[in-house]
């Protein structure tokens, strides 16, 4: 079986996208170059690389988008209020397109938010991953048995 090794993206400020990353999320720098960034949530590597190539196009973002990121946190009312500290608006972008949230009065335990260069962040509270995955592989095993 293939092992999923790294997701990588390039970032058109590699600062603010850290800082989006690490403060917003939560994730956990391991290592640092002079364009790159490895964080982790302790499972996946995720490398944020300063964009060096021609200027990019328009960022197509919310239902149009071509690729979202999916994140779970353990508290998700507090990261929606302190991305919203940050700066970044909080929505829900259903078939009507994106909606405000208000992180204070969420009504699902999930949100969405884009990140600095406008891909779109599908962030919950979850327990279980999606098919295939599981947040805490030595707890699931345990449980298994």
């Amino acid at each position: 079986m293939s092992v999923l090794i790294h997701v990588g993206v390039r970032a058109s400020d590699l600062a603010q996208s850290i800082r989006f990353w690490r403060d917003g999320l939560g994730l956990r720098v391991v290592n640092q170059r002079d364009v790159r960034y490895d964080l982790t949530d302790g499972y996946h590597n995720f490398a944020v690389f300063q964009h060096q190539g021609d200027p990019r196009p328009e960022h197509v973002s919310g239902m149009l988008d071509y690729l979202h990121i999916g994140v779970g946190v353990p508290d998700v009312a507090a990261a929606a209020r302190r991305l919203q500290d940050m700066g970044y608006s909080i929505f829900s972008d259903g078939l009507g397109g994106k909606q405000p949230l208000d992180p204070n009065n969420l009504q699902e335990p999930a949100f969405k938010v884009e990140d600095p260069d406008g891909i779109t962040i599908d962030v919950s509270e979850v327990d279980r991953m999606w098919p295939g995955t599981t947040l805490h592989p030595n707890r699931d095993a345990e449980d298994q048995t």
